[in-house]
């Protein structure tokens, strides 16, 4: 079983854990989602959003509702501290139709407050590859 003791005015709530002493878990800080819309044409795209001060990216992940067509051998998306940059996000095929969770690179984990997409297909034929995949990012902010 485990204890919680609330430390009061402090926001934090401390919890008594199996062989552990105690962790701590913070109470200054609230969960939040971004949705940023890609439009992608002719098998590419690129741009920016914006991200709050000091949030902390729990997990980023990307929804293509419908298939990319023109048959790609894959459409990537990569984020980034700069233009066509991964310092964020590697490589991830987003061509077929679902969601897939992204793979976050350590300093993903704390974005600059603007942050890079680049989208960019190889292979098929690229004037038919227009599509719209939706990118959430979803972090904690302090409070």
């Amino acid at each position: 079983m485990t204890n919680f003791r609330n430390d009061q005015g402090t926001g934090s709530v401390e919890a008594d854990v199996g062989t552990f002493d105690a962790a701590t878990v913070s109470g200054d800080a609230a969960m939040a989602q971004k949705k940023v819309v890609v439009t992608v044409v002719d098998g590419a795209a690129a741009g920016t959003f914006t991200m709050p001060a000091g949030a902390f990216v729990d997990h980023y992940y990307i929804e293509t509702p419908v298939a990319i067509p023109g048959t790609p051998t894959n459409t990537n998306i990569r984020l980034g501290s700069a233009a066509n940059g991964q310092q964020y996000v590697a490589d991830v095929d987003v061509k077929a139709q679902g969601v897939v969770n992204a793979t976050i690179v350590y300093a993903g984990r704390n974005p600059a407050e603007t942050v890079h997409y680049t989208v960019a297909s190889s292979g098929g034929t690229a004037n038919l590859q227009d599509g719209t995949l939706n990118l959430f990012i979803v972090y904690a902010v302090p409070v």
